[in-house]
Formats: C-alpha cells, sequence, structure tokens
C-alpha cells in the first residue's frame, strides 16, 4: 500500500505531526498536547500510532496535531476544520479554553470525541472517553479507608496535577469515600512534574513544625510522576522529624514505579497505583474510527482500572495491558 505519511506542511509544524495521504479519502483529525516524554509523550506515540494503523488498513488519511498551549489547540482545530474530516478526536489541554473551539466542531456538523480532560457543561461531543477517574479517586479512599482501619483520624498530603477535569474527579472520588477520617493538612498542584512534585514536599518539609510533620501518615497523589518526585524528597530529608508516613498512592501503573514495591529505600511505607496507561488514548481512536465506519458508539465511556499493590504487581507487569503500554 501506498505509504501515508508525506513531508510535513509548514502550516502544520508548530502544531507537531501532520500527515495525509491521497485527496478524496476519508480524513480523521486528531488534536491533543504536545509533550516529547512523560505521560503525554507516550500518548502521542501511541495515539499516532493507532491513527497510522487505522488509517492504512481502512484506506484514510489522518493528521495527528500537537499543541502546547490552549490558543495553539484552537488553531489547530480550525486547522481541521478546514479539511473537512469525517471526525475529530480532541484531547484538549484546558477543556474550557477549548469550549469555543469544540463549539466550532459541532457546529460544522463534525462529529467530535472529547479524551481525558473533558470541558465543563459541554453536551454537544459525539463521545467522551476517560479513564474512569471518580472510581479511581474511590477505589484510592477504600484503600486509605482499610489500610488505615482502627485509625480515628489519617492526616495527609495532597499533590494534584493540575486544575482540569482529571485531579477534580480523582480527589472528589477520594474525599466520597473518606466518611470523616481523612484530614488533608496541605494541598500542591504540580502541573504533572517530578521534579515540582519534589520541590513542593521539600518547602513543606522544611516549613512545617516537627509536630505537624510526624502527624503525618499518608501522602494521596494523582500521578506516579509525582510519587516519584515525593519519594525523593522523603529520601533527602535530614531534618529532626520523624517521618511517620505509612502509604503513598499514584495513578499510572507506570513501570518506572514498580520498584518502589520492595525497593523504595524508605523503610516502612507502602505504595498503591491505579492503571491510567497512554495507551488509553488508542480507544478514543477506534471510537473515531467507528463513526467514520457509520457505527453508533456510547456517549460515556470509561475505561476501567486496576488497583496494584506489593501483592499483585508482578502479575500486572505480565499482563497484556502492560505489555500493550510498552510495546512501542
Amino acid at each position: 500500500m501506498k505509504k501515508l505519511v508525506v513531508v510535513c506542511l509548514a502550516a502544520f509544524i508548530l502544531f507537531g505531526f501532520a500527515c495525509s495521504g491521497d485527496g478524496g479519502k476519508a480524513l480523521m483529525g486528531v488534536v491533543t498536547p504536545a509533550a516529547d516524554h512523560g505521560f503525554t509523550g507516550e500518548s502521542i506515540r501511541h495515539g499516532e500510532a493507532q491513527a497510522k494503523l487505522l488509517a492504512e488498513q481502512n484506506g484514510w488519511d489522518y493528521r495527528y496535531l500537537t499543541a502546547n498551549e490552549s490558543g495553539e489547540q484552537n488553531n489547530a482545530v480550525d486547522t481541521l476544520i478546514s479539511l473537512k474530516p469525517k471526525v475529530i478526536v480532541l484531547w484538549p489541554v484546558t477543556g474550557d479554553e477549548l469550549r469555543n473551539a469544540a463549539q466550532k466542531i459541532v457546529d460544522a456538523k463534525i462529529p467530535l470525541i472529547i479524551y481525558d480532560r473533558f470541558i465543563p457543561g459541554f453536551t454537544g461531543a459525539s463521545a467522551e472517553i476517560s479513564g474512569d477517574n471518580v472510581t479511581i479517586g474511590e477505589m484510592m479512599g477504600k484503600y486509605f479507608d482499610k489500610y488505615f482501619a482502627g485509625d480515628d483520624q489519617i492526616n495527609y498530603l495532597e499533590f494534584l496535577g493540575d486544575s482540569s477535569t482529571v485531579p477534580g474527579e480523582r480527589s472528589g472520588g477520594f474525599a466520597s469515600t473518606s466518611r470523616g477520617r481523612f484530614n488533608k493538612i496541605q494541598s500542591f498542584v504540580t502541573n504533572w512534574s517530578q521534579q515540582t512534585a519534589m520541590e513542593q514536599l521539600e518547602s513543606y518539609l522544611g516549613s512545617a513544625s516537627r509536630a505537624e510533620i510526624e502527624s503525618l501518615q499518608a501522602i494521596y497523589t494523582d500521578d506516579d510522576e509525582e510519587v516519584m518526585g515525593i519519594v525523593g524528597a522523603l529520601k533527602n530529608y535530614k531534618g529532626p522529624a520523624t517521618i511517620n508516613i505509612k502509604l503513598i498512592s499514584g495513578v499510572g501503573g507506570r513501570r518506572e514505579n514498580m520498584d518502589l514495591f520492595e525497593n523504595s529505600g524508605l523503610t516502612g511505607i507502602d505504595f498503591v497505583t491505579y492503571t491510567f496507561s497512554p495507551s488509553f488514548i488508542r480507544d478514543a481512536i477506534d471510537l473515531g474510527a467507528k463513526i467514520i465506519k457509520g457505527e453508533s458508539v456510547s456517549k460515556d465511556v470509561k475505561i476501567p482500572s486496576t488497583e496494584i499493590d506489593k501483592t499483585n504487581y508482578r502479575d500486572y507487569m505480565d499482563s497484556d495491558a502492560f505489555k500493550t503500554r510498552y510495546s512501542i
């Protein structure tokens, strides 16, 4: 089959990947945040691979555009609308700031799939798909509740990725299971950064009272990269307080975090994480393919998560889900 990938047009360079083939073919458009590493970087590789595979299998074209900021994503959407695709898959940098762009897609009568970060109050999408973030939070809260059975109060720190719908759903699900026993001492926003999480915890440990530090029993995070930064900060701590933290949570199921279950270098601290794979974007691309084929899709799609701790992490690493994540 003739290769679909050609030289990127200059107009698309700002946004990332742009792939096209012969004119007249059905076109799938994809817009995602930009990154060359971490969760988003892995997601881009999975998403582009799936879009390319489906295009080759079905004789379609595709455009895969990435952008660092909401304004650039808005421009990318305008570019795609002008090309009249059969469907657009949109992963917003920030949902609220893509509201007008999403409405433009709907007004142009182009089916829209919104992935991962939703647009609050927006109802025009053909489908919304994400990990089941509320359930992830609920599962985490129940795990904490069981882990600390018998304790009247659990003091914890909270580390959130950003201000989008994803951390809000996870932390909301977590709080709904607390039954008044979880006492949040302080909350931080890390922008999904390992380095930022480490610096924030180091700053906290350097400024909080000894009594407050020693009262901490847990750390809640909504991302595995944040966990690695927190581990680094705890290893670096040389202050007078005794660290009494027993449990640190994360989300992602990253290969880099699997060693923590047995070799974290932190005595007496357990870890739990929940699968949220970069490969999930393949499911969003698949929904777009169904729409091009004229098949019906569910309006709200939640990808289930698996709970991983020291009792089952080896089984998880042998699973098909883990192998798919690290297949590219």
